[in-house]
């Protein structure tokens, strides 16, 4: 991809080396939904094909392809967002062939900008609504509504012994060793949506340290079995953005998923943001399951000429 003219701006590709350039301006503007950190940004590029520019000096527009036919469009904008920004936009918007979307936009996006949602027909995506969890609740998995979650755990701990220990860039292979026998134990149908997240996932353990992940491992008689990965998406907030584990044993998915936030509860973070159910009923039976304190809803603003 090269560099293209998108809503009368210069955008660039996203590409590994702007690591640099682009990571200061996200961390100055931390967002409540997880998608905005570099590392998700990169290990979803192939699929959104990303673009940047910097509308301001302490602006960031990033455009996207979403949709069929496949059309660029724009996440949420971070950064300063002035009204001489919003008008440009705005023009560029109408001139455009088709409705210009917006997502992945917070609702402290559209309370801030009030003025400029105006010009978009707001809808809440459910599927992409971030669920946080308090980070000391599922460390210590306390009171009646995780008893299942205790005794699942309680019947790990008398079916097998396992270790938990921090997953560094050195110990990534173990993490492609848990992939290939979930495909060989489980015989996963692997298209569409997961092909895509395995796909994300394995350019992030390729890049674990330069990304500046972090990670928990989880060996279970004697192999590698499970493992989380995770970053700091603000001060008080920790994004797993992955987790694996085998079924083969029984509740080592509430094995590592306790372990991972007992870690990142030793490292001060508060709350712990699980992303997204996609829709997948069960996978938001699953993260329901959990008791989150907030599901941080996600919205697509569509442009309204």
């Amino acid at each position: 991809m090269t560099d293209h003219r998108f809503l009368d701006f210069e955008f660039a590709p996203l590409r590994l080396g702007d690591r640099e350039l682009l990571t200061p301006v996200l961390r100055r503007h931390p967002q409540p939904l997880a998608g905005y950190t570099f590392a998700v940004l990169a290990a979803w590029n192939p699929f959104y094909h990303y673009g940047w520019s910097t509308a301001g000096p302490d602006t960031l527009l990033i455009s996207c392809l979403i949709d069929s036919p496949r059309r660029r469009h724009l996440l949420q904008p971070l950064g300063t967002f002035g009204p001489s920004l919003k008008d440009r936009i705005l023009a560029a918007a109408d001139a455009l062939p088709y409705p210009l979307k917006i997502i992945g936009v917070s609702e402290r996006f559209i309370g801030e900008h009030a003025d400029f949602s105006r010009a978009f027909t707001v809808r809440e995506d459910r599927t992409t609504s971030n669920y946080v969890y308090s980070t000391e609740a599922l460390a210590t998995l306390k009171g009646r509504k995780y008893a299942k979650k205790r005794n699942l755990i309680s019947q790990a701990e008398g079916l097998y012994e396992w270790t938990a220990s921090p997953l560094t860039a050195a110990r990534t292979d173990d993490c492609f060793a848990v992939l290939q026998a979930i495909v060989e134990e489980e015989h996963p149908l692997v298209e569409g949506m997961l092909a895509r997240e395995i796909a994300a996932l394995e350019s992030t353990l390729r890049h674990f340290k330069a990304w500046e992940q972090q990670g928990v491992l989880v060996e279970a008689a004697g192999r590698p079995a499970a493992f989380s990965i995770y970053e700091a998406i603000s001060p008080r907030t920790a994004a797993i953005h992955f987790e694996r584990a085998l079924r083969s044993f029984k509740g080592l998915y509430q094995v590592v998923n306790w372990e991972t936030a007992r870690v990142i509860g030793d490292q001060g973070y508060e709350f712990i943001n699980r992303e997204e159910d996609l829709g997948d009923p069960g996978l938001r039976a699953a993260k329901q399951s959990y008791h989150p304190v907030e599901i941080v809803p996600a919205y697509e603003l569509t442009y309204r000429p």
